[in-house]
């Protein structure tokens, strides 16, 4: 059964334990009646039944589960991270979740190099930008067509084509004189 990470708890709301969350999905309201893993770290997991879910502002909603009744028990939950069946989203077959993206290797339609993995994924106000990062370099490359030419979920590939600056290597500095010079 495959997992998605879709949130985390920042902390409590009221004193019935209502908990704050900050969700990574556009509907997290599909989430009521269902049964979700709440993960603390690798020792403390627990599954419970969310019986509400409501906005708060952005991306911040508050939720309250069949199990937890009181703020102490809430309290319990904070910094945990919400796990569901990727199932419970009604996800088409060709959509994703920029979550799935993550780990995956990228590479240079060009040239056929891997330029490293993505570490993360940050949203701007234009589009998302995919952080990749190998012992050498890090690239910050924006999650559009011009960019993403192909994604391969099943070989785990993000096909790219880059433009100079995209792409940065560690160790070295810009030098108007000569272009790169070692730190």
């Amino acid at each position: 059964m495959e997992l998605l990470t879709i949130g985390k708890i920042s902390g409590t709301h009221h004193l019935k334990g209502a908990v704050k969350i900050t969700f990574n999905i556009d509907n997290p309201s599909v989430l009521a009646g269902e049964k979700i893993i709440v993960a603390i770290d690798e020792n403390d997991m627990r599954i419970l039944t969310v019986k509400s879910v409501s906005p708060l502002v952005g991306n911040r909603w508050v939720a309250e589960f069949e199990e937890i009744t009181n703020k102490t028990e809430a309290g319990n939950l904070k910094n945990g991270f919400i796990k569901i069946r990727r199932e419970i989203l009604g996800l088409d077959e060709d959509e994703y979740l920029l979550t799935d993206l993550v780990g995956m290797n990228v590479i240079d339609v060009k040239t056929g190099e891997n330029i490293g993995k993505v570490k993360e994924i940050f949203d701007t106000a234009a589009h998302d930008i995919l952080v990749v990062d190998s012992p050498e370099a890090e690239a910050m490359i924006p999650n559009i067509q011009e960019f993403v030419k192909n994604i391969d979920f099943e070989k785990r590939e993000i096909h790219v084509e880059l433009i100079e600056g995209l792409r940065e290597l560690k160790g070295k500095k810009y030098s108007q004189d000569d272009g790169m010079d070692e730190e």
